[in-house]
């Protein structure tokens, strides 16, 4: 769908990155992102608070930025309201809940609660997908698998220091909004490579199987691809590595072969 849409959308003076990484880099460094949450289909009301449903929507917007390297500059926040829908001040404090301001938006109503935030940064130098190379490193920060441990209800925190840090180390960057068995793929594809992943590898969150771990999605981790020989900091664990080709490799304990998807809101 994403390539239909790119193959007649045209790229505009003074955009340097269109559609198709974690976010658009335009002049003067900026970096643009935005991501539509319904309830039903990314929460459920009658799980989280409104605060909660707030903070995850910015959280989510947030970590493309952190996929490209950016510092948060503010947030545009669009709301879809239900009839009846009377927890605005909460939901507004969640979306502020990061530390980054809300510098407009706009409201309507709508027949569930629709929450449209674009995310809005700075990098001097913006890591894409497309950067990776046959043989580097595949490393994730943090934990996999504990969203779809809990349901999908664990607070989503982007990982913006994290990310600012990889800008000087990383040859290509994706958040892991759709699983390992989803992301690395898609970061593997931009950069003209297959990849090899070990799934026993993998930093699974507690309580978290391997299969959640790799194809369960919503983690917001960042799975980045490092040159060969980089010294890989203690906060980062390394999962497999890009190779030569066009096949993607998620491996079990003994080599073998598991065929597993990532998140898909359309399946």
């Amino acid at each position: 769908m994403v390539e239909r849409i790119r193959s007649v959308a045209g790229q505009g003076d003074g955009v340097l990155v269109g559609i198709g990484d974690d976010a658009a880099v335009l002049e003067d460094g900026l970096v643009v992102s935005s991501d539509m949450l319904v309830d039903g289909v990314h929460f459920r009301r009658a799980v989280l608070g409104p605060r909660e449903i707030g903070a995850r929507a910015a959280a989510v917007n947030l970590s493309d930025l952190a996929a490209m390297g950016a510092r948060p500059v503010c947030l545009i926040v669009s709301l879809g309201l239900p009839e009846g829908f009377d927890a605005l001040d909460e939901l507004t404090a969640g979306l502020a809940s990061h530390d980054v301001a809300l510098a407009g938006g706009d409201l309507s109503r709508a027949g569930s609660l629709t929450i449209a935030v674009t995310a809005v940064g700075r990098a001097e130098r913006p890591v894409l997908r497309s950067g990776g190379r046959a043989a580097d490193v595949l490393a994730v920060t943090g934990t996999l698998g504990g969203q779809a441990a809990s349901g999908y209800t664990a607070p989503v925190t982007p990982r913006l220091e994290e990310g600012a840090q990889l800008a000087g180390l990383a040859r290509a960057m994706i958040d892991l909004s759709d699983g390992i068995a989803g992301d690395v793929p898609r970061l593997a594809r931009a950069s003209g490579c297959g990849a090899r992943v070990w799934l026993d590898r993998l930093p699974c969150a507690p309580g978290a199987t391997v299969e959640q771990a790799a194809a369960g999605g919503e983690d917001y981790e960042l799975l980045a691809a490092l040159a060969p020989g980089t010294a890989i900091p203690a906060w980062l664990t390394a999962i497999g590595e890009l190779t030569d080709g066009d096949t993607v490799e998620l491996l079990g304990a003994s080599g073998e072969r598991v065929e597993l998807s990532g998140w898909d809101h359309f399946r």
